[in-house]
């Protein structure tokens, strides 16, 4: 499974609080997970929000996943937890919602061809000098692609196309 998400790391989580991000929602992430290795527990992807309500918004969505937490950094407990998770524990794939430098190099010829067959099932048909350029971008732990063409938009998570034939 295709995954640009970068890991958690204790850089990313000290950058993310130095610009204000206070709220943290942890969720269980299996596109971080690889099925072929060895030992891992758990994936879990952490958002940073520096308003608390897109946070409980985006932690209220959860309401399915038993690991979904809500952390706040000013919280002593919290920030220990956060720490420990930036800290890459034994066993566990931790990610955030900010996207790999160089996620691109890891789109294959085979992720390519099924963006244009669903591109393709949308009834486009675009041309050389009219582009579908897909955007990826996260949202509430989600890998979620935009396709424009023309006057059209389609917002659809990538699990959708990467489920395509």
């Amino acid at each position: 499974m295709f995954n640009p998400l970068a890991p958690f790391t204790e850089q990313a989580l000290m950058g993310m609080t130095k610009e204000g991000h206070r709220y943290f929602v942890r969720q269980t992430f299996p596109r971080g997970l690889d099925y072929f290795e060895e030992g891992i527990k758990g994936s879990f992807l952490f958002c940073h929000y520096q308003e608390y309500p897109p946070a409980k918004e985006h932690f209220d969505a959860l309401a399915d996943d038993p690991h979904r937490f809500l952390y706040d950094w000013e919280d002593e407990e919290h920030r220990k937890k956060l720490v420990l998770a930036a800290g890459k524990p034994k066993g566990y794939k931790i990610f955030t919602n900010t996207f790999l430098p160089d996620w691109e190099l890891h789109v294959t010829d085979r992720l390519k061809q099924k963006i244009r067959a669903y591109i393709k099932s949308l009834g486009w048909k675009p041309a050389r000098e009219d582009p579908v350029i897909p955007v990826f971008y996260p949202h509430f732990g989600e890998v979620m692609v935009s396709l424009k063409f023309r006057r059209q938009e389609v917002r659809v998570k990538f699990e959708e196309i990467e489920k395509l034939a």
